[in-house]
């Protein structure tokens, strides 16, 4: 469960509108039928807990929250605070009923090690944010070969095997202060936040261009390691209303931008219509 505005709501598989930096609390509550546990595991119900860790796809950081033992009536339930300073991307939540205590003499089948994990749920939540998707830093492009009067530049790769994470990210000019300010942790008012739509939509268009330019690569194999640059633009077509055709030429420009903007408002990014 997520902790929403004072409400526990079961956990969505994305936050849309999270800020980076933001915590979450989060809950896990487990129950145990104690009788049949005990038959058909061997095991003694005070010798196992709860544990929740969960990992950022951006960093690969792992963090847990303390193992919760049950109660004589067989509940656990894990109530914890995920950083948000340490969060972005991709969450994946992990959840274990494991072995805590050392067991000595316990027949054969039965475990025995500390760390043994006898049930184990995987849940995964995407983080929606221009800056959870793509790393965000700030530099000054007049100190680099980018033009000194953009405002962003999206760093690409055309490696498929590479992790996307990893190799793509969001350059912001410092120069652009009123963008800065809009990309920075906080309430937004309405100027910044179009100012973070429109930064959202080039982006979404930028990656959207970029798979099409790609399709013929990315149609070769059927699966992509996850979280690979070919695994995130081979999800981006086929969520794509646009067909797959080649890029346009020059006489056909105007009309491919036109519905590349169309595609990526179809797909909630950048400023809706009201």
């Amino acid at each position: 469960m997520l902790l929403d505005a004072e409400e526990w709501k079961p956990l969505p598989d994305a936050i849309e509108g999270w800020d980076p930096g933001t915590d979450l609390r989060a809950a896990r509550r487990v129950h145990i039928d104690s009788g049949r546990f005990g038959q058909e595991t061997g095991l003694d119900l005070a010798d196992v807990a709860v544990t929740v860790s969960w990992t950022s796809s951006t960093t690969s950081m792992t963090e847990a929250a303390p193992p919760v033992k049950f109660n004589p009536n067989g509940t656990a339930i894990v109530d914890t605070i995920l950083v948000g300073e340490r969060l972005s991307g991709i969450l994946s939540l992990r959840s274990t009923v494991s072995l805590v205590r050392a067991s000595q003499g316990r027949r054969a089948g039965v475990a025995k090690v500390p760390g043994s994990v006898l049930a184990e749920d995987i849940q995964q939540i995407v983080l929606e944010n221009v800056s959870s998707m793509f790393p965000v830093h700030e530099i000054d492009f007049s100190h680099t070969r980018l033009s000194p009067a953009a405002s962003w530049h999206l760093e690409t790769s055309t490696d498929l095997t590479a992790p996307f994470y990893g190799t793509f990210r969001v350059l912001i000019n410092k120069r652009d202060r009123e963008l800065s300010a809009a990309v920075a942790r906080g309430a937004k008012d309405r100027r910044q936040q179009a100012l973070l739509d429109e930064l959202q939509a080039g982006v979404a268009a930028l990656l959207l261009e970029l798979a099409l330019h790609l399709r013929t690569e990315l149609f070769d194999r059927e699966e992509w390691p996850p979280d690979s640059v070919g695994d995130v633009l081979a999800r981006t077509l086929a969520a794509s209303p646009l067909p797959l055709v080649a890029p346009p030429s020059p006489a056909d420009l105007s009309d491919f931008r036109t519905q590349v903007t169309g595609a990526v408002r179809s797909l909630g990014r950048g400023r809706i219509f009201e």
